[in-house]
C-alpha cells in the first residue's frame, strides 16, 4: 500500500501480541456486528500465525471480505511467499503453518460474518512483484510456473479472488493477461487497490471488463485526499474507499471507528460508495481497546455505507 512502511512489518505485525477482541465469547449475532453495507480489511502476519483464535475474531467482527496481505512473487522461479515466508514452491505448499488451509476455511464456515477472501498480491517499492509477473508471463515455463503456484494458493487459501496492489510496475496488458489466467484458473474476481496513476487502472478495467469487480482505492498515506467519486466516474464503477485505522507510536495516527463511520457516510452520500475498507488488521489488533476493537471498525464501515 502507498506510503506505508516496508511491507515485513506486516509479518512483525503477528509477533509477540495479544489481540483484545473485545468480546467475550463468540458473540456472532447477537452484538449485531454485521449491519448492512459491505466492509473488508487488509491482514498480513495475524492471519498467518495467528492460529484460530484470529480467524474466530474475524468470523464475529462485521468484515464481509478478508484481504490476505501480502503474497510477494519470485521472478525466476515463480514461487509465492506471505510476507517473509515462502507459501508455495513448484506447485506444492511448503508453508511452515500446516493448519493453515483448515484455518483459512472457518472463515466463510457459519457463523460468520465474512463471504468473501482475497489475496493481494504487491505492495509499495521494494516489492516487484508485478514486474516478476510481466517477466515469467513472456515465457511458456514462466507461465506455466505461475499457473501451478496460483493455483495451489487458491486450494490453500480459498479465495475468491487476486487484489492488484501494484504501486510500481503498471504494465496493462501482462496485468490483464495474468487475471485471466486467475479466471482459469477459478479466482472469479479480480480487484484492485489504486492510488494514483489513474490511466493505468483504466486499461486495466477496460480489459477486464465485468471480471473487475471492485476497487479498494486507498485513502490515506500516499493516497490521501482522493475523491472517491472522481475515481468513480474515472474508472466507470463505484469505488470502495480505505482509511487507515489507529496506528504508530501510542496509537496516535490514524482514524477511530467514530471517523471511519462519519467519512464513509460523507462518501456514500456524495460518492454513492458501495463499501469501502481498513487498513490494517495488524494495527487494528495492536491498537486494541474497549471502542477500537475489529468489531468496531467494521461496524463503523457498515453502517457508513448502507
Amino acid at each position: 500500500m502507498a506510503g506505508k512502511r516496508t511491507w515485513r512489518v506486516a509479518l512483525a505485525g503477528a509477533l509477540g501480541f495479544a489481540l483484545f477482541a473485545g468480546t467475550s465469547g463468540m458473540g456472532w449475532a447477537a452484538d449485531g456486528a454485521a449491519a448492512a453495507g459491505r466492509s473488508a480489511v487488509y491482514g498480513g502476519g495475524p492471519f498467518y500465525s495467528g492460529g484460530g483464535k484470529e480467524m474466530d475474531v474475524v468470523r464475529d467482527s462485521g468484515f464481509t471480505t478478508v484481504i490476505l496481505w501480502s503474497i510477494h512473487v519470485d521472478k525466476d522461479t515463480g514461487d509465492l511467499s506471505f510476507n517473509d515466508r515462502k507459501i508455495i514452491a513448484g506447485g506444492e505448499y511448503v508453508g511452515d503453518n500446516p493448519d493453515w488451509a483448515a484455518q483459512l476455511r472457518t472463515l466463510k464456515t457459519a457463523p460468520t460474518s465474512v463471504n468473501r477472501v482475497e489475496v493481494s498480491v504487491g505492495s509499495a517499492p521494494p516489492a516487484q512483484d508485478w514486474g516478476a509477473i510481466e517477466e515469467l508471463l513472456s515465457s511458456p515455463d514462466g507461465t506455466e510456473k505461475l499457473r501451478k503456484n496460483f493455483a495451489k494458493l487458491r486450494e490453500v487459501t480459498g479465495a475468491d479472488a487476486i487484489n492488484d496492489d501494484d504501486e510500481q510496475t503498471y504494465d496493462a496488458d501482462s496485468t490483464i493477461r495474468f487475471a485471466r489466467m486467475a479466471k482459469e484458473i477459478g479466482y472469479q474476481g479480480f480487484t484492485i487497490a489504486p492510488y494514483t496513476n489513474t490511466g493505468h487502472w483504466k486499461k486495466v478495467k477496460d480489459g477486464l471488463g465485468s471480471q473487475l469487480d471492485r476497487v479498494y482505492l486507498q485513502d490515506y498515506a500516499g493516497g490521501a485526499g482522493n475523491d472517491p467519486g472522481q475515481w468513480g466516474r474515472d474508472l466507470g464503477m463505484p469505488v470502495d474507499p480505505g482509511l487507515w485505522s489507529k496506528h504508530g507510536e501510542g496509537c496516535a495516527e490514524g482514524d477511530s471507528p467514530d471517523q471511519v463511520r462519519d467519512t464513509m457516510r460523507g462518501w456514500h452520500s456524495s460518492a454513492g460508495i458501495p463499501g469501502g475498507f481498513l487498513w490494517l488488521y495488524d494495527d487494528i489488533a495492536k491498537c486494541a481497546q474497549q471502542g477500537r476493537t475489529a468489531k468496531d471498525y467494521a461496524r463503523a464501515v457498515n453502517e457508513g455505507t448502507a
